[in-house]
């Protein structure tokens, strides 16, 4: 039983970084085309803080799940 609610409480913590992550990629995408850059480069630019934010919630996310359980 405990086993099977951490691994709940990593996949919601998984699905809620993801969230915040692709909150922050659209925030890019708009500021880039905002500042008039084209939508190719504003979509690489979004992308990029996406799986730039993702990548950091991934490194963090072993200190994290701890904190919660």
């Amino acid at each position: 039983m405990v086993r099977t609610q951490n691994l709940l409480i990593l996949l919601l913590a998984l699905v809620v970084l993801a969230a915040v992550s692709a909150i922050a990629g659209l925030i890019d995408y708009n500021v880039a085309r905002e500042a008039g850059s084209p939508v190719s480069t504003a979509i690489g630019r979004g992308s990029f803080v996406f799986f730039s934010a993702m990548t950091l919630f991934l490194a963090l996310l072993p200190v994290l799940v701890p904190a919660v359980t």
